[in-house]
């Protein structure tokens, strides 16, 4: 598992040593440290080689361990000098005195770490023999234009392949001749290509040679022209897409015979697997390898398959599994094995079998994976917050120019794709908006947080129930209030970075003084089920703070939390519609990327911004409070993605708010909350929105139906929403211009009483609906059929899927039938 511990403590090291370190920085007490500071920043940062190269999990618990012993010596020395660097915090009952920070056992466990590793190194060079690697000339690939040879011997072999060949079994068959180098497969695969009894049996043959060095296109324009299908320069015009089109047209609803001769790898057979129909014409596919694997493979597949005997849970996961995982004859043999205990209906053995998804997972998906087993049973978890949770915790790694919260995304819909994870509800575009988790991988994941001492679970009655219960070294908790209650008296949590509480308490007093002391490392602070009056001044403590998420109906939030600069998130949940003004203090939450309150916030304006006052982090900002002229506050937020905004009218002018300034924003929500009045000011209005909109809601703003033509030209508009008078008018007549990329269109409560529009409008929708109709047709073609269950079809995704993007609808009818009798439904290649 990937050292989270390590990166952070190294940002926050280089942070210390650097510059441009944050405000506490500044405090003398700290910069004195700063040369040993720097000194351990020097010592710990070879230890990410270490992470990336030794899978000794003895070492890595103990690397695990002394890095967060250090990161809880350097973050509380701050905590101590931002305590101490400011005289009014009287709350400081679990710190009276500074605390110089010690590092000596740190620095002597990171030596030992050291000196084992590289003995270990040592060790291993001297006793592993790199094989010397001899790369082979490559063989040209070759049509099949047999010349009839006289063959002595083999009769008998082949006879046993040409009875195996011409066999009752409808379904496509595919048969391995495996042997060393020389042994006589071509010979015996010749022999029998050539038997007259298999000449008549099948409409078409077609034979192809494989080098180690191949083209894909090469080997497909082989098959072509050996069953004499077009002139090899016009097909080498055509494009792979195309060219694999013709070869699977010209098989079909034939009874063929293809011979793969030489197979080297199991890529070949992947590349080229996905072009031959199963028609149930008892067609035959022929192989000789010198690999084994290829054909165990095979043969693998079809054993897990038959093991699952139609088990949903366990064909789902276990197509997650080897659909993104190792392609080894190995891999799949100790899964088919492990499949034999779940069927026997063994618990541990069930789990056993689960938890090969987990071990199969790559390091940065294990510590989003096991996260989302702290959430309640059945919960449905709304995909932006756990989105936040992952960034706010460290398990996101940059990737190039991406946003941290785009990477964050790709996690989850590979975690989705590995079936380890199930979506709950749908965004209105399509894209996942809630999911949830079975709820035994659920206890997949508590027990393998258990293991690597990951996170814990525990309620009041646990913790009461349980003299012995001592967090200890734990760093995560998923408790409910009770718990925060109990530790909050007794400090016995030193070490948490994360408390995020799930049980629903309508009042609960967060202004106890005392109650954060205990938690003064934490990272993530959510308590979003837990209803509380205010908002306590206590917080100010948790310098450390990522996400904070509070349920409160405060109107005001008070100044000192703006000195929480990590925090990268704030939600504020309310219980009803309020405003809330925000400190003029706020621009110093520089790390700020996300501000949800369920209010309408006001920040402080200021004509003429300079640096220091904009928000150049912020990416979601709701609802922000808006006047007609509101460029000065949309230029403090440059680089937001997500606005919602209330929009008040200013008699002194009637502009409506230039959002054009945002170049980077995604999705916008207007409203205008004087709607009942007779007319809006916003009518006469000119309106500009950024060309990189995709998500555009409108509600009381009382536009003319003219200016929907602006909307209209947006490039990159995906769902548009119009609410409560958001254009006003009988008619709408949407002309000639076109909702180029618009999939979902709401109107609601609207006084129109004529739409015009026209096909040429909506070209986008309708070519979705016509895709989604003949997707639907296929779907119902072959849930007729009598075949194996749906939930067993699943795993025959992974014999399939990402190998082509179907070019029509004419042959991906039968693409369903091809993964050797297991039926396939899947959507992912036949609508991307």
């Amino acid at each position: 598992m990937a050292n989270i511990g390590l990166e952070i403590l190294m940002e926050n090291l280089k942070q210390l040593i650097c510059s441009n370190s944050p405000p506490l920085m500044n405090n003398l007490f700290v910069q004195e440290k700063q040369p040993q500071l720097q000194f351990l920043y020097q010592e710990i940062e070879p230890l990410r080689t270490f992470v990336m190269v030794d899978r000794d999990r003895r070492l890595a618990r103990r690397l695990r361990n002394v890095v967060n012993e250090a990161e809880d010596i350097v973050d509380l020395f701050l905590t101590n000098g931002f305590i101490r660097n400011n005289r009014n915090i009287t709350m400081c009952g679990a710190i009276s005195t500074y605390q110089t920070p010690n590092f000596d056992s740190v620095l002597e466990e990171i030596k030992s770490i050291k000196k084992e590793f590289m003995d270990k190194k040592m060790q291993s060079q001297t006793e592993v023999l790199q094989p010397t690697v001899v790369t082979l000339p490559s063989r040209n690939i070759t049509s099949a234009v047999l010349k009839e040879e006289i063959i002595v011997g083999l009769d008998d072999d082949s006879m046993v392949l040409v009875e195996r060949l011409t066999g009752n079994q409808k379904q496509l068959d595919v048969i391995s001749i495996v042997g060393m180098g020389g042994l006589g497969k071509t010979t015996l695969a010749t022999k029998v290509f050539s038997d007259r009894f298999i000449v008549y049996h099948f409409h078409v043959r077609a034979w192809v040679s494989v080098s180690q060095a191949y083209s894909k296109k090469d080997l497909l324009i082989s098959l072509l022209t050996s069953i004499g299908k077009q002139a090899p320069e016009e097909i080498y015009k055509l494009k792979v897409g195309k060219i694999s089109e013709l070869l699977y047209k010209s098989l079909k609803g034939k009874r063929y015979l293809i011979v793969i001769d030489d197979l080297w790898s199991a890529k070949a057979w992947d590349d080229l697997k996905m072009y031959f129909p199963n028609d149930n014409t008892r067609s035959r596919i022929l192989l000789t390898t010198r690999l084994s694997e290829i054909s165990l493979l095979i043969k693998a597949g079809m054993q897990i398959a038959k093991k699952c005997q139609g088990l949903p849970l366990a064909v789902v996961v276990i197509a997650g599994l080897l659909v993104k995982g190792e392609k080894s004859t190995y891999a799949w043999e100790k899964v088919a094995e492990s499949v034999i205990s779940y069927i026997v209906g063994d618990p541990k053995g069930y789990l056993d079998t689960l938890a090969l998804s987990y071990d199969h997972l790559p390091p940065h998906l294990r510590n989003c994976f096991l996260y989302v087993g702290g959430f309640p049973e059945d919960c449905k978890i709304p995909v932006r917050r756990l989105i936040w949770l992952w960034v706010a915790e460290g398990f996101i790694h940059e990737d190039g120019e991406k946003l941290l919260e785009e990477v964050a995304e790709d996690y989850l819909m590979e975690l989705i794709d590995r079936s380890l994870l199930i979506v709950a509800e749908r965004r209105s575009n399509g894209g996942v908006k809630a999911c949830l988790i079975h709820d035994l991988l659920r206890e997949l994941c508590l027990r393998k947080a258990a293991e690597e001492n990951f996170f814990q679970q525990i309620s009041r009655s646990g913790y009461l129930s349980s003299s012995k219960f001592i967090p200890g070294q734990q760093r995560r908790l998923f408790a409910d209030s009770g718990v925060l209650s109990e530790i909050s008296s007794d400090h016995s949590a030193p070490h948490i970075r994360s408390f995020l509480c799930f049980n629903k308490e309508w009042y609960f007093s967060l202004g106890v003084q005392r109650c954060f002391h205990p938690f003064l490392l934490l990272r993530v602070l959510d308590l979003l089920t837990i209803h509380t009056s205010i908002v306590p001044l206590a917080l100010e403590l948790l310098i450390h703070l990522r996400h904070l998420a509070l349920w409160s109906e405060v109107t005001k939030l008070p100044s000192s939390v703006c000195n929480l600069w990590n925090l990268q998130t704030l939600i504020l949940k309310e219980n009803y519609s309020g405003f809330m003004k925000l400190p003029e203090n706020i621009a110093k939450m520089v790390n700020l990327r996300h501000m949800w309150i369920e209010m309408i916030i006001s920040i402080p304006d200021i004509h003429n911004p300079s640096t220091s006052d904009c928000f150049y982090n912020l990416q979601t900002i709701s609802m922000l409070k808006l006047h007609s002229r509101a460029e000065s506050m949309l230029k403090r937020i440059p680089n937001v993605r997500k606005l919602g905004c209330a929009v008040y009218e200013d008699k002194k002018d009637d502009a409506f708010p230039n959002f054009s300034l945002l170049d980077h924003l995604e999705t916008l929500k207007v409203i205008q909350p004087e709607v009942l009045q007779a007319e809006s000011m916003l009518s006469k209005k000119y309106i500009s929105f950024p060309v990189t909109l995709k998500k555009l809601t409108l509600s009381g703003c009382r536009l003319p139906w003219f200016s929907m033509s602006t909307i209209q030209s947006l490039p990159n508009l995906e769902i548009l929403k119009l609410l409560n008078y958001a254009f006003e008018g009988p008619t709408w007549d949407t002309g000639e211009g076109q909702f180029r990329q618009l999939k979902f269109l709401k109107l609601q409560n609207l006084d129109i009483h004529e739409w015009e529009a026209y096909s040429s409008n909506f070209p986008c929708q309708l070519q979705h609906q016509q895709q989604e109709s003949d997707f639907k047709k296929i779907i119902w073609e072959h849930l007729n059929k009598e075949y194996m269950q749906e939930q067993v079809a699943a795993l025959a995704a992974l014999f399939v899927r990402d190998s082509v993007v179907f070019k029509s609808f004419t042959y991906a009818n039968d693409m369903f039938d091809r993964a050797f009798g297991l039926r396939c439904i899947t959507t992912r290649s036949i609508l991307k």
